[in-house]
């Protein structure tokens, strides 16, 4: 039976506080009247108006006796009854009745009889087509129950029809699988489980789960190795046709979750088709980061190129200095001898004939080492990669997105010749419209007709990395390298759901309309600016080169009552156990219900609460399993089982559904709303140090080193939103939509404050289109292009800062694509960071690119404006950009157990980073408890708490937690009996000898 607590099936909470009684349970006048009127018996109003408003949170009536005393009381007060008006009932008649005229009242269909039963097969059918866990399913009966105006029946009558559903469902699907793939196809699979000994078969498992590893050239010919093999496990695509991609990728995680001899278990049909799916997804992977490494060496190439370059001219700076020295003593010859035939001839015994032939040369190297072009230096570093990248190549189903294929044509070509090494000119008439210019001389050196073949390989493929990355070019059987263009809602869809969702962001429903309110936006900012900028001379002023300039924004003063404040809560804050705070917080809240086995089944595990607590703080703290299980005194701790915990029943949903409570929980607490409201968040990101061999892990830029960036989204009120790794080489702010759509809270957040790694034009243009406020703080702002509205707008004050104008022209006529992907995003079809990390990279062929770049170039001068002219917003965005260095301190601090995270798979880098943010959750949410009660306990002492002085608050203390455990020195205990053996005895005697004597 599935657990009720992992599912949406309603439930009464142990306590409720008096907002949530005033909200939930308290009777209008409507039915106050309708109460009265229905029965003339005091306790059988009250008996009726309770089960009427539990009715209306549950959909269904609880058991009389469970319903907490609290809502009837509060219920009783309402209606002005006194304390021996009790509610009970003579008989199951009446209780009956009033449970009929409950559901008229509320037009509520019973939930006995065929009718109830048959709508909740139907739902769980359909439910099961689509999802592949039984919680899911009953999550989807629930819904649908309640939708059509059906009482929801007992969740053990939910739990069976969901059983049923979901085990016809998984039938059906076995069965279709299975007969869409040929009996050596069976055969095949059944041998890689069963040929060989288990620890054969366990490695041939494992290898199919292998991930890419750090982006070298000999792991890019592992990885090649690797797709290669992975699709000689036959296509699998067919037959998964026309699943859902749901399903498959849940069946690949219990897939991915056994060892073979757990995946023996399952019968033949299951165990074949969890197989298949995992097959399935770790071809797509294999693909997803076949291209990544793909791109990472063709950038690394070039890199080397360009660094050779430099060392290059460093290397010849000698040189130059002697050639200008030679020709400074020619031009003092020169200047010196009026007579061209006397210079001639002093400049010739100046420079004799040898040393004339040597300056010619020097003069030849100079030149082909100057300036920036360093691609006739890229063969030596492509050479060693050639055979690799045209095997990847070949193994890669590479497709455009438009319609030219200028590129695929050359591509083509240089298969064509990729054996032929005697040929180094290719005559062929080929569409270069895709090479730029230096490309093109660098092609046509060598001859002046005919195509360079070594120069078009590398163009090719410099070009192949950069249009992967831009989205012009796709690849077949892949996820994050799709054509996004096939995922976008088709635009009949979108003309559906435009009304109402332009209504809800605010933004017009046409192009016209659309640009003009732009215009008007953007002009009012800067004749408004230009209004004021004399009243801002004390922020703003101009640089001497005729720049602007802004003074450092200086943050809030804290009042000497809030520092005094902080002070007294730091001393009295009670000294705790991470473990127990852990466990307070489970107490409290339950949170570990929403961990369990991967298939929805409910857990066997004994005190599964306990242990999943402990594998909590062991992965959340970096301690691991070993060392965790080394330092609990529990019995039957041991590092396999933490691990098999981790492994089988913690998933990034599951762990997220558990952040997801807490944060709800700590949006209700009174003190975390003296520190904000929650609809802001700031965005940044800090370097955690990993394993290298993976793709996650890079050479960071900003802090010098080795490792992966844990990008988080900070709540106004301290608790963290949202929270992924991604790697270094990604720009931050492809992030910043995902982390507001994807917090899943009653809150949503519209605000986002972030440093300069969480903006580009591209995330303004799209956040403006979903309603969201991106306030970034920006390095080298001035760097950027503010436009005017129109060429000949001109303005008093601050014409120096625009160095554009905007093509209304390009924004109207792509009006409809932007808006198209826009509500894509909104609905989940398809990924923002996948997409803005295409949309965010240069595309010569793709408007909607060049669209997206001026449509966020106008709202980040629109942002800008007000930036430069309020210094309250610049206080308010550096204050935001504070709170979120300072949780990851405060989350770093949390991860004592080492310095690096030592896992290279990536689904488990995400949940290590998930784990550490649900202990940093849960010690905040017990810190603003604790800070609550020391501050009533403060009042009653007669402590004057000014509400001010609580905004400068933080639940960030850390001074009170015992990190570590607690340790004791037991001297008194006998000493054990190696202390006293010949062996070391004599080791000291000899030791104090020769310590005396020195």
């Amino acid at each position: 039976m599935a657990s009720v607590g992992r599912t949406a099936y309603p439930a009464l909470a142990p306590s409720y506080s008096t907002q949530e009684l005033t909200r939930f349970f308290t009777p209008s006048e409507e039915e106050i009247a309708w109460i009265k009127k229905s029965s003339t018996s005091l306790p059988l109003r009250l008996g009726l108006a309770t089960l009427l408003k539990c009715c209306q949170q549950l959909h269904y009536f609880p058991s009389v006796e469970k319903i907490p005393t609290q809502i009837v009381s509060h219920i009783r007060g309402v209606l002005g009854y006194g304390e021996r008006i009790n509610l009970s009932y003579s008989g199951n008649n009446t209780l009956y009745r009033q449970m009929k005229m409950v559901r008229e009242w509320l037009g509520l269909h019973p939930a006995h009889g065929g009718a109830s039963t048959a709508l909740a097969e139907q739902l769980a059918i359909g439910a099961a087509r689509l999802m592949d866990q039984k919680l899911d399913i009953i999550n989807g009966v629930v819904d649908g129950l309640i939708e059509q105006k059906y009482e929801l029946p007992a969740f053990s009558t939910l739990d069976e029809i969901a059983e049923k559903a979901h085990a016809r469902s998984q039938s059906e699907l076995y069965a279709t699988v299975l007969e869409r793939i040929s009996l050596p196809h069976i055969q095949a699979l059944s041998h890689l489980l069963e040929g060989g000994n288990y620890e054969n078969r366990q490695n041939t498992y494992n290898t199919l789960k292998r991930s890419a590893r750090k982006p070298t050239k000999k792991h890019l010919e592992m990885l090649v190795e690797h797709l290669e093999w992975l699709e000689s496990l036959g296509d699998v695509e067919d037959a998964f046709h026309d699943i859902p991609h749901a399903k498959i990728r849940h069946l690949a995680e219990q897939a991915y979750s056994y060892d073979v001899s757990e995946l023996k278990e399952c019968a033949q049909p299951r165990r074949l088709t969890l197989l298949l799916a995992l097959i399935h997804c770790m071809q797509i992977r294999a693909r997803d980061q076949l291209a990544e490494m793909f791109m990472r060496r063709v950038y690394s190439i070039h890199k080397r190129a360009r660094e050779d370059l430099e060392q290059a001219q460093l290397r010849q700076r000698d040189k130059v200095e002697r050639l200008a020295a030679t020709f400074a003593g020619v031009l003092g010859i020169i200047k010196h001898e009026p007579d061209d035939l006397r210079a001639g001839r002093a400049i010739r015994d100046y420079v004799s004939e040898g040393s004339a032939d040597e300056l010619l040369e020097t003069c030849e190297q100079i030149q082909a080492n100057s300036g920036l072009n360093y691609l006739p230096r890229i063969w030596a570093f492509y050479k060693s990669h050639r055979s690799i990248l045209f095997r990847l190549v070949h193994l890669l189903r590479v497709e455009p997105t438009t319609q030219d294929v200028a590129l695929l044509d050359a591509l083509d070509i240089i298969k064509i010749y990729q054996d032929r090494h005697r040929i180094e000119i290719i005559e062929e008439s080929l569409d270069l419209s895709f090479v730029s210019e230096r490309w093109r001389k660098l092609l046509f050196s060598r001859t002046g007709h005919g195509l360079d073949r070594r120069t078009l390989e590398i163009c090719v493929f410099s070009h192949l990395a950069d249009d992967l990355r831009s989205g012009d070019l796709c690849i077949a059987g892949s996820e994050d390298f799709a054509d996004y263009r096939k995922q976008l809602l088709p635009w009949e869809q979108c003309e559906q759901i435009l009304p109402a969702y332009c209504e809800k962001i605010g933004l017009p429903t046409n192009a016209d309309e659309f640009v003009d309110e732009l215009r008007s936006w953007l002009t009012d900012k800067a004749n408004a600016l230009d209004e004021r900028f004399p009243d801002c001379a004390d922020d703003v002023s101009w640089g001497a080169t005729g720049e602007p300039v802004i003074r450092r924004t200086l943050a809030r003063e804290i009042p000497e009552s809030a520092i005094k404040l902080q002070n007294l809560l730091v001393q009295r804050m009670p000294q705790r156990h991470l473990l127990d705070v852990l466990a307070n917080i489970e107490h409290w809240l339950s949170f570990t219900r929403f961990f369990g086995p991967l298939s929805g089944n409910e857990q066997k595990l004994r005190e599964p609460a306990e242990r999943y607590l402990l594998t909590v703080f062991a992965m959340g703290c970096n301690l691991g399993p070993t060392q965790t299980a080394r330092h609990i005194a529990k019995a039957g701790t041991t590092a396999h089982t933490l691990s098999y915990t981790n492994r089988r029943h913690f998933s990034v949903d599951n762990l997220e559904a558990a952040h997801r409570l807490l944060n709800e929980v700590y949006l209700r607490l009174d003190l975390p709303g003296a520190w904000g409201d929650g609809k802001t968040v700031a965005a940044d990101g800090t370097q955690y140090d990993f394993y290298d061999q993976n793709l996650l892990v890079d050479y960071h830029f900003r802090y010098r080193k080795v490792g992966a960036v844990a990008y988080r989204h900070v709540a106004n009120n301290y608790v963290a939103v949202f929270r992924h790794f991604i790697p270094p080489g990604v720009w931050e702010a492809v992030y910043v939509i995902e982390g507001l759509l994807k917090s899943g809270l009653s809150v949503q957040a519209d605000t986002v404050h972030s440093d300069t790694q969480g903006q580009s034009a591209t995330v303004f243009a799209f956040t403006h289109l979903l309603g969201i406020k991106l306030m970034p703080r920006i390095r080298n702002w001035r760097n950027l292009r503010l436009y005017r509205p129109d060429k000949g707008v001109k303005y008093k004050h601050i014409g120096r800062l625009f160095d554009g104008t905007v093509d209304w022209d390009l924004v109207h006529r792509h009006w409809q694509d932007l808006m198209q992907v826009a509500l894509s995003i909104h609905a989940g079809k398809i990924s923002s960071p996948v997409l803005l990390r295409k949309l965010g990279s240069y595309s010569r062929r793709n408007r909607l690119y060049a669209a997206a770049q001026e449509l966020g170039g106008i709202v980040r001068t629109c942002f800008l404006l007000d930036w430069i002219g309020d210094r309250e917003l610049r206080q308010d965005i550096t204050a935001g950009t504070n709170k979120t260095e300072a949780y990851n301190g405060f989350a770093k601090w949390l991860s004592f157990g080492g310095d690096v995270i030592p896992v290279n798979e990536p689904n488990e880098q995400q949940k290590r980073l998930r784990y550490n943010d649900l202990i940093a959750t849960s010690l905040i949410l017990q810190n603003a408890v604790d800070m609550t009660r020391l501050l009533e306990q403060l009042k009653t002492e007669g402590h004057e708490i000014r509400p001010e002085d609580l905004s400068f608050l933080s639940p960030y203390l850390s001074g009170h937690i015992k990190r570590f455990g607690e340790y004791s020195v037991r001297l008194r205990r006998a000493p054990e009996p190696w202390i006293r053996s010949d062996t070391f005895r004599h080791a000291y005697e000899k030791a104090a000898r020769a310590t005396a004597e020195i």
